[in-house]
């Protein structure tokens, strides 16, 4: 079974300013610029057309926009980013979605955030680490949710700071009698959830979008209160860990671990969930989900051909209700390889697709920027 996920472009329009500057003031150097160059050349934003086709919403158009910037006085800083999709499907769904991740000047503050407004459906598998991975059902709702992280620069590398999550799902639509009508979990009628917590980061990367040396550190805490608007009590930690070395010349190994744990009354939607773009891709996202997860995924980026590369990539992970329960028996794995077209080369921005599989399941995945 081939899941098909958002952010597939099929035909990618990028409107470069600066290529069009270029251009005007130098026609005849215009000429002579090949197409890996004009591909490859400087500039500062994508846009592109969306178009894809999911088994869950039918035919999906929107568009994706990415801004790159710095700080005009501040060339030493890593690039800042700001990523938006706009999707709409068939079945009159929406899904409006933004990424940031922004340095400030000589990165002494760095606010990181995701924050998407949908109205969508989604397949339901059950929960827990042991469901029948071709047993689904569709259910459908509309969703707020976001989370900000805004921390200070404690010296190089190292920041702290403050994150606020706040996550609203409602008019919940599901079959009487359903896998997910018979499940006991929690939100099954609609959830509001408000939490704030500490976040310490370690961020040594060259690169915040593609990197290729570097170290990376996450660690947070959130704690959702009925006193901040939420009508559930829980508690979460997240540990992301990744590494990245060069093993020759541009041939990066890369590294992740990933801890996500909850204590307390969690909506099924904010269970910690397995598959997707980013996490063990192989698995539709949300395939096993539970309170608590484990995965380590590794990649090995290697460049091919000018602005042309391919990845391989494997994943181990588990999910389980309680902590005590977490053994190798239940460990799953995914695995697989993509091709990657650099299309801003001074920032390493890529378009890529990845194909991964699993044991049970298989997914094609196409989009921009790197799984982690």
């Amino acid at each position: 079974m081939i899941f098909l996920k958002k952010r597939y472009f099929i035909v990618l329009l990028i409107l470069c300013y600066s290529f069009a500057n270029a251009q005007i003031q130098d026609s005849t150097r215009r000429q002579k610029i090949s197409f890996i160059e004009f591909i490859t050349k400087r500039r500062n934003f994508l846009i592109a057309p969306q178009f894809d086709r999911n088994p869950e919403t039918g035919f999906v158009t929107g568009l994706y926009y990415l801004q790159l910037f710095k700080h005009k006085k501040d060339t030493s800083s890593r690039t800042s980013n700001i990523e938006t999709f706009l999707s709409v499907t068939e079945r009159k769904q929406y899904i409006l979605e933004l990424n940031e991740t922004i340095l400030f000047s000589k990165e002494r503050f760095y606010l990181k955030g995701y924050s998407i407004v949908n109205k969508y459906n989604e397949f339901f598998y059950g929960v827990g680490n042991n469901i029948n991975p071709h047993l689904r059902n569709l259910i459908s709702f509309k969703s707020t949710y976001t989370i900000q992280k805004f921390m200070y620069a404690l010296q190089d590398h190292y920041f702290a700071g403050i994150q606020y999550q706040f996550n609203h799902v409602f008019n919940i639509r599901y079959d009487s009698g359903s896998t997910f009508d018979r499940a006991a979990v929690v939100g099954k009628q609609g959830s509001i959830t408000s939490g704030f917590g500490p976040v310490f980061l370690y961020d040594s990367r060259d690169n915040v979008i593609n990197s290729r040396k570097g170290f990376y550190l996450d660690i947070s805490g959130t704690f959702y209160e009925r006193f901040m608007g939420g009508n559930y009590f829980f508690r979460n930690f997240m540990l992301d860990t990744r590494k990245f070395i060069r093993l020759h010349n541009n041939i990066i190994l890369c590294m992740q671990g990933l801890v996500n744990f909850n204590w307390g009354h969690v909506p099924f939607r904010q269970l910690a969930q397995m598959g997707g773009d980013m996490i063990m891709r192989g698995y539709y996202l949300g395939t096993y989900r539970g309170k608590f997860m484990l995965c380590y995924q590794s990649e090995v980026r290697i460049p091919i051909w000018k602005f042309i590369g391919i990845v391989v990539f494997g994943g181990l992970g588990e999910v389980q209700h309680n902590f005590s329960d977490f053994n190798l028996t239940d460990i799953k794995y995914t695995y697989g390889a993509g091709l990657r077209f650099m299309l801003v080369k001074h920032e390493r921005v890529n378009l890529g697709g990845d194909v991964g599989f699993s044991k049970n399941t298989q997914a094609l995945y196409i989009g921009s920027g790197e799984a982690f």
